[in-house]
């Protein structure tokens, strides 16, 4: 009955804008990869018919469709759940066999109807009020046609790893993680309770059920303050950690969107709100932890600017590689781009190299050379970056005989002369 009040209460403000709730972080990753990495043109390239009739197959044969007849109470539950969210595409649910707790939806894309499956060990651990927020975050990433985007980044993700740059594979992997966001809020709307979904996440998270423990909301959201201390991240899961899920749906509960009764507390506006999601989901991300790899990630960003720096900036292409090499230690490469003026550039220069030449190791000769290959990764050594490099090596403690040495063995080894071609006019 609580749940029938909050929800008619939510339908008194109108049909539900659910593109003013989506958070605008997976929003703006979305745009990045659909724009500025143009993946949004494949998805009319990769047939999507045959997976989906064969993914409709798996699931008649391996699965059972609910129904009135055979699960009354499930299947009501779902289709009292696409009502309320007025999301008339035909949806199949189903009920699969499996140990492991979860729910997934998969696109139909307009061949066959979508697609939601249940497991039986998440219908066994969770009540019907928990059950609502499952549902509705499912439809929810069929409300933001999630695969559409899914599909191109699974297509890339079956390649080698080193096939997929650091940029890419970082976008991609975070916009993954903010699409849950997303749905997460859908699913908020047909189970407006975060005490509900703090205990259905705390069951995810043990496999038990409140006949086997306690439930206190406050100590379970307590280990997230280790695991900020901690700042390992955790970057590569597919969802974010269940305790920064139930914070940013508690601050969604307390969004303008969501406002309750005059005399409640102000509400967070959207901007606000998205802002303080985003500092929850800054903990996922992945930092170097030991002093040198913090070292050799300024010495990439510093130094690698610094030799590839012309009179009119530093050519994308050396952006690009600059960019491989701090993914390697970061999933946040661009907030090491940040320079104030040349000067206070060069004295970052100084300030790392000083670091590793006083080093009793051979980083700074690895470093080096990844420097000289920056620099020859288009095709050409100009004599202004022939002599920043030895500029740097000096810095480094580096004779000039080695840096020489250095030099030679990498051309011989990366070096693929270019010709120095000028654009021509070209009238369309």
């Amino acid at each position: 009955m609580e749940f029938a009040r909050k929800r008619a209460s939510l339908k008194k403000k109108g049909k539900i804008d659910f593109e003013a709730l989506r958070f605008s972080g997976e929003l703006d990753m979305k745009m990045t990869l659909e724009d500025d990495f143009a993946l949004s043109n494949y998805y009319d390239i990769f047939d999507k018919e045959d997976e989906v009739i064969e993914a409709t197959n798996t699931m008649l044969s391996n699965t059972v469709r609910l129904n009135n007849l055979m699960a009354p109470r499930l299947y009501n539950i779902c289709q009292e759940i696409a009502d309320y969210l007025e999301f008339d595409e035909e949806i199949s649910f189903y009920l699969a066999s499996s140990p492991e707790v979860n729910a997934f939806s998969i696109n139909g894309f307009g061949f066959e109807p979508h697609m939601i499956c249940l497991t039986s060990s998440l219908v066994n651990m969770v009540n019907d009020d928990e059950l609502h927020f499952v549902i509705g975050h499912e439809i929810g990433h069929l409300i933001y046609e999630h695969s559409k985007l899914d599909v191109v980044r699974r297509i890339l993700s079956n390649r080698e790893e080193n096939d997929i740059s650091h940029s890419l594979s970082y976008c991609l992997a975070r916009w993954q993680k903010y699409a849950e966001i997303s749905s997460d809020r859908i699913g908020y709307l047909v189970c407006p309770d975060p005490k509900v979904i703090g205990k259905l996440f705390f069951k995810f998270a043990s496999g038990l059920n409140e006949d086997a423990l306690n439930f206190d909301i406050n100590l379970y959201l307590k280990q997230l303050d280790k695991v900020k201390e901690l700042a390992v991240g955790d970057f590569f899961a597919t969802h974010p950690n269940n305790m920064v899920r139930i914070k940013s749906l508690i601050l969604f509960g307390k969004s303008k969107f969501l406002a309750g009764k005059k005399g409640d507390r102000k509400p967070i506006d959207q901007e606000k709100l998205d802002e303080r999601v985003q500092d929850y989901l800054e903990i996922l991300e992945l930092h170097p932890r030991k002093e040198v790899d913090k070292m050799i990630l300024e010495f990439f960003a510093s130094t690698g600017c610094y030799v590839s720096l012309t009179p009119e900036g530093i050519p994308d292409s050396k952006i690009y590689l600059i960019n491989e090499m701090l993914g390697a230690y970061t999933s946040q490469p661009e907030k090491y781009f940040e320079f104030k003026s040349f000067e206070s550039l060069k004295r970052r220069v100084t300030k790392v190299c000083r670091y590793f030449a006083e080093r009793h190791d051979t980083y700074k000769y690895d470093l080096l050379e990844k420097l000289i290959y920056l620099i020859i990764s288009d095709g050409r050594m100009e004599k202004e970056e022939k002599d920043v490099i030895y500029e740097v090596g000096k810095k480094l403690k580096i004779s000039d005989y080695e840096i020489t040495q250095t030099i030679r063995r990498m051309s011989e080894t990366y070096l693929m002369p270019q010709k120095r071609l000028v654009p021509q006019n070209v009238v369309k």
